[in-house]
């Protein structure tokens, strides 16, 4: 988005900075380059290379992803970036190396104007796997040779001593059984008395799920702990939007207002774009872990030696293969429901992401009057208050009828319908969650001059009389900590507009409704049903 901007302000001083303090401060980022469609590098960590046509194999695919991959022309939803993986060969020595290139498409207005690139280096993540690869080959390889070491001692000891190891190993296997079941049972601070165990390999599994099972116990409540800021942060940063909303209605002829609507938006971009990488690397980080993926095949080995033991009953001998067959199960379960835990948390990150780009593509269309469909503008509106009305457990009824376009500010008008939305919704806190319903219908009304009608209409607390007659004054208010400036601005700017907005109610208990009439743009073309 700051590219985008800068671009539309000629700014490439500003990117330049931005990109050559991104990639020195980031030792991961290899190169960052922003190159307009005909592959002209305009921006360029490489100062040296600006200005130069890029038509080195990589930079040449680039020109063909731009042309096939990314629409030339931006719709409703901005499209999705594009990530692969190349070899990448390094200016100091020559080597070649793995790096992961992302693609994200830059719009001038509406127009595809070219591509974000970035590098990423592979390097540091490859050389934690081929170590991480290389420690359990070793430890496997030597629990193998310490188990067949052990099964031969078994057989020239003989049977003099059979019983005295049967009882010593059965003690183990319930110390650890015992651990695992009360561990399974979410006594997250039970320890394993490994030491009390008879084998080094039992007293290496015994240390290990101890210390996995304090990673469990941390994790779980760094997860508790992110969850109760996370919703925290949620409900503050959807506190500042709503406080930046009212703003911008009240000084509705005031252009720079636009300017800060979109820093505010784009500072809460930036605080939870880390949140939610962490919480992807951190569900990454648990999917691939070592104990999830490899600790049966480790117990594979105990579950060969003990099924064919001889100097054990048979009764003992089950007793013992289930309860290893049960251990490997426990971990993989306690470790999908932390990745679950995390994954939901993402999902919250991708609604507020969302919430922030309508708000973003409103507010950069600030002060201008255009051809507007009203419906569409209803469908964002309820897309941007969704949270608000799921968790009051609002019915949506959506009679959207065929309509012409109108001339307006989109940012006024959707300002005016979630302003209109919310008063509705909290007209019905009060009723039971099956009562509350939200009726919201457009249609044409013939004049002259002719209007499109917008309906919104609630089943809450209505309004009596007097109500009706003062709504729309200004510091008037029903409720109580209402500022009594929302309904005055919308009539004003309404009026101002040739439209109009009706108050329509019944009286106290019975619901309310607002008209609002906006008039057709001359030589407006109708739209289909939404």
């Amino acid at each position: 988005m700051s590219a985008s901007q800068a671009i539309a302000g000629y700014d490439f001083t500003f990117l330049n900075i931005m990109v050559q303090d991104v990639v020195s401060n980031d030792p991961e980022i290899i190169y960052a380059i922003i190159m307009d469609e005909n592959r002209l590098a305009m921006v360029h960590s490489d100062t040296s290379k600006l200005g130069e046509i890029l038509d080195n194999p990589i930079d040449y695919k680039v020109a063909g992803v731009m042309r096939s991959d990314f629409p030339a022309t931006l719709s409703q939803h901005h499209p999705k970036d594009i990530v692969r993986f190349l070899e990448y060969e390094k200016t100091t020595d020559s080597k070649s190396e793995k790096i992961m290139e992302v693609f994200s498409p830059i719009y001038s207005g509406a127009q595809l104007w070219g591509v974000l690139r970035f590098g990423y280096s592979l390097e540091r993540l490859q050389r934690e796997i081929d170590v991480t690869e290389q420690e359990w080959a070793t430890k496997l390889k030597n629990t193998k040779k310490y188990f067949l070491s052990i099964s031969l001692i078994f057989f020239t000891i003989g049977l003099l001593i059979a019983v005295l190891f049967t009882r010593v190993f059965v003690r183990a296997t319930k110390i650890l059984t015992d651990g695992v079941n009360r561990v399974s049972e979410g006594d997250l601070d039970h320890d394993i008395a490994y030491k009390k165990l008879a084998f080094g390999e039992f007293i290496n599994l015994g240390r290990s799920f101890n210390e996995m099972t304090a990673r469990l116990k941390d994790s779980y409540q760094k997860l508790d702990e992110y969850s109760k800021s996370l919703e925290q942060k949620v409900e503050e940063r959807t506190r500042e939007l709503r406080k930046a909303q009212a703003e911008l209605l009240q000084q509705a002829h005031e252009a720079g207002m636009a300017e800060m609507a979109v820093g505010i938006l784009h500072n809460i971009g930036n605080a939870i774009t880390p949140a939610k990488v962490g919480a992807t690397l951190l569900a990454k980080r648990l999917k691939e872990s070592p104990i999830r993926n490899h600790l049966d095949k480790a117990m594979a080995e105990v579950h060969g030696i003990v099924a064919e033991s001889t100097d054990i009953t048979e009764q003992e001998k089950e007793r013992l293969l289930a309860i290893i067959a049960l251990l490997p199960k426990n971990i993989r379960e306690e470790y999908d429901q932390t990745i679950e835990n995390i994954q939901n948390i993402e999902k919250k990150h991708e609604y507020i992401e969302n919430i922030i780009g309508l708000q973003m593509r409103y507010a950069h269309l600030f002060g201008d009057t255009e051809k507007v469909d009203v419906n569409q503008i209803v469908v964002d509106a309820l897309k941007m208050m969704e949270d608000s009305l799921t968790k009051r457990s609002i019915e949506i009824v959506k009679n959207f009828s065929e309509q012409p376009l109108v001339k307006m500010e989109q940012t006024k008008l959707i300002q005016i319908v979630i302003n209109l939305i919310k008063n509705a919704y909290e007209a019905m806190d009060h009723l039971e969650k099956e009562q509350r319903k939200l009726i919201i219908t457009s249609f044409f009304e013939k004049g002259p001059p002719d209007y499109v009608v917008l309906s919104i209409k609630d089943f809450g607390i209505g309004l009596t009389p007097e109500e009706k007659e003062k709504i729309f004054q200004f510091g008037y208010t029903t409720k109580t900590r209402g500022s009594g400036f929302g309904l005055h601005t919308c009539a004003n700017y309404l009026i101002a507009n040739n439209g109009s907005i009706t108050a329509i109610s019944d009286g106290r208990d019975k619901g309310a409704e607002f008209l609002i009439r906006l008039p057709v743009s001359d030589s407006s073309s109708t739209i289909k049903n939404n």
